[in-house]
C-alpha cells in the first residue's frame, strides 16, 4: 500500500513538472495567428495558453485513468525494465486527444502500451485562449514500474 503512494505521488509530481516545463516552453517563443487569435489548424502552439486542457476529475483522474488501463508488457515485465515513456499528443477543440507520439522511449513494447492506453482517453476539457477553445500540445509522461 505505501509502494502505491509513492508511486502515486511520483507520477503526480512528474506530471506537474511535465506541464510546468512546458508552460515555461511555452512562454518564450511566439506563434502565428489568424484575426482570431487561432492559427490556421486551430493549433496554438509555442505560446502561454491561458487555460490549458484539463482531464475530467482533474490530474489524478487522469493517473488513475492511466494506471486502471496499462498493462505491463510481458517482455519489458521478463526483462524487469522499468522507466518513464514520455509522450507528447494534441487535446483538440474539442476535447478530443490525437496526434500521439513519444519524445522520450524506454522499451518498444511499454512505448506501445503508452500510445495504447492513450487512445483510449475520453475527452479532456479543451484549453482556451481568449475565450476561444484551442488545440494544445499536452506532454505526459508514463511510468512503468514493477511491484517488488
Amino acid at each position: 500500500m505505501i509502494m502505491k503512494r509513492i508511486l502515486f505521488l511520483v507520477l503526480i509530481s512528474l506530471l506537474v513538472i511535465s506541464c510546468m516545463i512546458q508552460a515555461q516552453d511555452n512562454k518564450t517563443t511566439g506563434y502565428s495567428v489568424d484575426s482570431n487569435g487561432v492559427s490556421d489548424s486551430g493549433m496554438l502552439t509555442g505560446t502561454f495558453i491561458e487555460q490549458m486542457p484539463t482531464f475530467p476529475g482533474g490530474e489524478k483522474k487522469l493517473l488513475e485513468f492511466i494506471s486502471k488501463n496499462i498493462i505491463y508488457p510481458e517482455k519489458a515485465k521478463n526483462e524487469k525494465i522499468e522507466g518513464r515513456v514520455i509522450c507528447k499528443f494534441s487535446v483538440n477543440r474539442d476535447g478530443s486527444v490525437s496526434d500521439i507520439k513519444v519524445v522520450s522511449s524506454l522499451d518498444p513494447s511499454c512505448d506501445a502500451e503508452a500510445i495504447r492506453v492513450l487512445k483510449l482517453l475520453p475527452k479532456f476539457i479543451p484549453g482556451m485562449q481568449d475565450k476561444i477553445p484551442v488545440r494544445v500540445w499536452y506532454t505526459l509522461p508514463v511510468i512503468f514500474k514493477l511491484k517488488r
